[in-house]
């Protein structure tokens, strides 16, 4: 893979302090801050399909006739640019079918921006499966459960080194024309080296995905991943999020409500009322199974990605893990940030997640995330004996 320092100077205009720091693939596009401001028509606010704490979501047309998703990182985001890169230089060196495509970018001065394949059917939000007369069936749900599991399998096991992608949640998977997922926003990336066990980083995603053995000690594994989609693959086939305040309180977090209808086996009960019935019973309950366990709280006890695709044997399943099963911990309010990142300092009990909403819902973006959402602030946790 080659590589340069990027530090080009464009019709005057001054490169900007964090120029010296970019270091991008040969293979990226660079495009012109003035391309980026006719594509948009002068980021029109009529344009914007998207927005989060790094910076919003624009459609624009390009020179070329494409369509597309350009993805702006706010001026004043000195955080998001570490995110920025990491981005560019993951996403544009893989290509699959169920990953969103980089067209390229733009660095120019303060000005950083991604642009990306525009997808017809924005993201995947949990419980949004009837919306502007598009309905998710059975069959689509299915298929959208198998394409983010092949692209997951794609980056953990195809890549070389190995992508964690750390975020894997409903607003972070889009749908294009026909309702194929494509899993977008690798700005939390991290590389597995194939000599390495586990990657030990600060504590990054979304609360409601987070697997608990990383939240607790920061060691991350291709794992945490898997977990997150266990958590996803339930709220598909239920048709809620993996949490709901609004519900009565044995019904608020879905994880916990799955492990109690799978002791009762009664799975069934689970999945989602509106697909009124009309549904593969034995088909349903066995994704629900592979959700559950995905989530087992043994990381030994997950599968891969890759067993998950080739449909796995769920004959032994346990308890899922929950972060409020080993530790007491608490989530503070959330402070005012412009990252996702949920850092890991201060630990005592939000059980099961409960004090933070999951961005699964509350995300106003299309999936082409700019970053973090108004709900995806940092976190502090205190580890108490």
């Amino acid at each position: 893979m080659g590589c340069f320092w990027f530090s080009r100077h464009e019709s005057g205009v001054e490169p900007s302090e964090a120029d010296g720091e970019v270091s991008l693939t040969e293979k990226v596009k660079i495009y012109k801050y003035k391309e980026i401001r006719q594509a948009t028509d002068d980021f029109n606010a009529l344009n914007k399909i998207g927005e989060g704490g790094f910076g919003s979501v624009y459609k624009g047309h390009l020179k070329d006739g494409k369509v597309a998703a350009i993805k702006v990182l706010s001026a004043e985001s000195r955080q998001g640019v570490k995110e920025f890169l990491t981005e560019i230089n993951v996403i544009s060196e893989i290509q699959h079918e169920n990953l969103v495509k980089l067209y390229g970018c733009c660095v120019e001065g303060n000005h950083r921006t991604l642009v990306y394949n525009y997808l017809e059917n924005k993201t995947l939000l949990a419980g949004g499966y009837t919306r502007s007369g598009l309905q998710f069936d059975w069959s689509t749900r299915a298929n959208i459960c198998v394409g983010v599991a092949k692209g997951l399998a794609f980056l953990h096991e195809e890549v070389q080194p190995h992508i964690i992608h750390r975020d894997i949640k409903a607003s972070n998977i889009i749908l294009d024309r026909d309702l194929s997922p494509k899993i977008s926003d690798f700005g939390l990336a991290r590389l597995m080296p194939p000599n390495m066990t586990h990657v030990s980083t600060c504590v990054a995603g979304t609360i409601g995905y987070l697997a608990p053995e990383y939240a607790a000690r920061g060691q991350l594994t291709r794992k945490a991943d898997v977990y997150s989609f266990g958590v996803l693959l339930m709220e598909i086939v239920s048709g809620r999020s993996n949490k709901n305040t609004r519900s009565p309180t044995e019904y608020q977090y879905l994880l916990e409500r799955a492990w109690e209808l799978y002791e009762r086996n009664e799975l069934v009960d689970l999945v989602d009322i509106a697909l009124g019935g009309v549904f593969d019973a034995e088909e349903a309950c066995r994704y629900l199974r592979i959700g559950l366990l995905c989530t087992q709280d043994g990381t030994q006890l997950r599968p891969t990605m890759s067993t998950v695709v080739k449909d796995i044997d769920t004959k032994k399943i346990t308890k899922p893990g929950l972060i409020s099963d080993f530790m007491d911990m608490k989530v503070r309010e959330p402070v005012e940030t412009k990252t996702e990142e949920v850092s890991r300092c201060n630990y005592t009990n939000p059980s099961s997640y409960n004090a933070s909403p999951s961005s699964g819902t509350s995300d106003n973006s299309n999936g082409y995330s700019s970053g973090a959402s108004s709900t995806n602030a940092i976190y502090s946790f205190s580890i108490t004996n």
